[in-house]
């Protein structure tokens, strides 16, 4: 797979004049179909069940071909248009996002084919909406464009929808690991092997370039973090949990940021990989005897609940410096502090919420009185007070 960036047009930016069926040439099933599979992507097909991210970027190099033979309209092949009755706005048009399958190559190249053969269709139909789905919907002034009104009527809801089905990771997100993952009491971890442990990991030739396509470098991000999972636990996927707007934003990791500044020479990237993995380990044996000076805690000591969470919302706050989506961590953290409690897990999203509320923002380190009210308010919680 090629690791070049795909630039396509933005399909939200296209206009009227980009799309009129009018100023192109007809081209019929049997020649679109004809065309898609003598486009260079059609002969590297990815196999089925291929992570989403390969597929994605192969869907890419073929509408990046389909634009170079067809012009810029053809982008819309993954788009069609549904209407909904939106909350507030009646029945209006909505674009939803076209999922297509891979299976085999044949089936694959053809369901593009008539996916592209729907979405000019489907300007056709716009260009005089000859089935009176659409106008009604249309706003009720002119833009001075002349365009179709059926055209004003698609574009004016701004709105769209996609399945995020599709959109999957094979490791969890450090918010959405429990403290059973994480407890590093009873999980040997030597940070003598990191090193050896990273350069298997971390190479010259499978770290992608920082001008290779996102998905390419999400994909070898996710790698890393499967290789730590497999060599030491689950806990070992928080080492990108970085402070402030890095890879997975508001965190407690300060040797890694992103793909894009933490990525250099191979040799400092395996660096600021196991240091960072080092960190990780680092924090979560730093909150396991945070917790242990307060548990075990009877439900009733308002006092104790108190000082254990004002403890803790400290104890973040300085470590992920408050800055971006430090809150995140915080509740991620109060929330294994409730487990460790033993409090039920249905409750503790309940608890949290009442007792952070928004109370918390990006970049603002609370004063005391904040802290000490959601301290208390998880406490009386707690307590059923």
């Amino acid at each position: 797979m090629p690791t070049d960036r795909v630039d396509l047009p933005e399909f939200r930016r296209l206009t009227w004049r980009d799309v009129d069926p009018a100023t192109r040439p007809h081209i019929g099933s049997a020649e679109l179909t004809k065309l898609v599979r003598s486009l260079p992507p059609a002969a590297e097909v990815p196999p089925a069940g291929t992570d989403w991210r390969l597929a994605d970027l192969w869907w890419d190099r073929m509408t990046e071909a389909l634009v170079e033979r067809l012009g810029e309209w053809v982008v819309g092949w993954q788009h069609t248009v549904v209407m909904e009755d939106y909350p507030g706005r009646g029945v209006i048009p909505i674009w939803w996002s076209v999922e297509l399958p891979i299976t085999t190559p044949d089936e694959t190249l053809d369901r593009l084919a008539e996916a592209v053969m729907a979405w000019h269709e489907l300007t056709v139909e716009l260009a005089t909406d000859a089935r009176g789905r659409f106008a009604a919907a249309a706003p009720p002034t002119t833009d001075g464009t002349g365009d179709p009104v059926a055209w004003r009527a698609v574009k004016a809801p701004g709105i769209s929808r996609s399945d995020p089905g599709r959109f999957t990771s094979t490791i969890p997100y450090p918010r959405n690991l429990s403290w059973a993952d994480v407890d590093p009491r009873g999980r040997d971890f030597d940070p003598a092997t990191v090193a050896a442990a990273v350069a298997e990991l971390v190479t010259a030739g499978n770290i992608p370039a920082q001008e290779a396509d996102w998905r390419l470098r999400d994909l070898w991000l996710e790698s890393v973090s499967i290789g730590f999972a497999e060599r030491y636990g689950l806990w070992a996927v928080g080492w990108r949990w970085s402070v402030g707007e890095g890879d997975l934003d508001g965190g407690p990791v300060g040797h890694w940021c992103c793909f894009s500044h933490s990525v250099t020479t191979p040799e400092a990237t395996a660096a600021a990989v196991g240091a960072a993995l080092i960190e990780w380990r680092d924090w979560l044996e730093d909150i396991a005897e945070r917790f242990d000076r307060f548990l075990p805690l009877a439900v009733d000591d308002l006092d104790g609940w108190e000082r254990a969470v004002a403890h803790l919302v400290t104890a973040v706050g300085d470590r992920t410096q408050y800055d971006s989506g430090w809150y995140g961590c915080c509740t991620t953290v109060l929330g294994w502090f409730l487990e460790a409690a033993g409090i039920a897990p249905g409750r503790r999203e309940e608890l949290l919420d009442h007792a952070i509320g928004g109370r918390f923002a990006s970049w603002v380190e609370p004063d005391r009185k904040t802290v000490a009210s959601v301290a208390e308010l998880l406490a009386g919680q707690v307590a059923g007070a």
